[in-house]
């Protein structure tokens, strides 16, 4: 009988469990275990074609990299705009051939090319723009080109993301791999988001307490129970 075995762990990749990657990016778990495949090395015979396989696998370990999350708030945002996955599939095909990227949903370069490879995409599995709705062809081509998605997105001398500032004009949370294997945490002390949030609801929302407690700010309290009261509603 084969066990799996995890080999050392490379540092700055983050690691995620699919229901606390899918409550980030707003999805479901369902979804993400039929756009990815992160648990065993061979597809379940006769299942669903997954977009890509983590590149956990390859370190033998099950969850989602801060790369694959990345993506997959692409995949999901396009998903929710009309795009079929054949369609999404075929995009990153193009993508990875064309910007000699693993990850090219989220690489900079797709900003200039991203119109491009998506008709592309469409063209080769025979889905014409006119038969999307005229609201579904807007919102998907202005998404896979235009700067809505990458607000709050680091990118580094690669062109791919290196952290994700995921609250809205500001970066008082990030999410960076080199930093407590990815988990949400607060920028400038580095204390988890979820440990704020759990302290704030334990000491009767004594915001005033709990700042005191981990020598942070009452702001930075609230930003970070904000940020968990919305990522568990997602």
């Amino acid at each position: 009988m084969k066990t799996f075995e995890p080999r050392p762990f490379p540092f700055g990749l983050g690691i995620y469990s699919f229901w606390d990657a899918a409550r980030y990016i707003g999805a479901t778990p369902r979804d993400l275990r039929r756009w990815i495949r992160a648990y065993t090395p061979q597809p379940k015979e006769g299942g669903p074609v997954p977009l890509w396989n983590s590149e956990l696998l390859t370190w033998r370990r099950k969850g989602l990299s801060f790369r694959d999350l990345v993506e997959l708030r692409f995949v999901r945002a396009m998903r929710s705009a009309g795009a079929t996955l054949p369609v999404i599939r075929r995009t990153l095909e193009l993508g990875r051939a064309q910007l000699r990227v693993p990850y090219p949903l989220s690489c900079d370069g797709f900003r200039s090319l991203g119109k491009q490879i998506f008709r592309e995409a469409l063209a080769v599995e025979g889905v014409s723009l006119t038969r999307l709705d005229e609201d579904a062809r807007r919102r998907v081509l202005s998404l896979v080109s235009g700067a809505t998605l990458r607000r709050g997105l680091e990118v580094g001398g690669d062109g791919q993301i290196t952290r994700w500032f995921p609250v809205a004009r500001s970066q008082v949370i990030v999410l960076d791999p080199n930093r407590r294997a990815g988990d949400p945490i607060l920028t400038e002390s580095g204390v988890p988001t979820i440990a704020i949030a759990t302290a704030f609801k334990a000491d009767k929302e004594d915001a005033k307490f709990v700042a005191w407690q981990y020598e942070i700010t009452e702001a930075e309290v609230r930003a970070a129970v904000r940020f968990e009261k919305r990522a568990c509603a997602l």
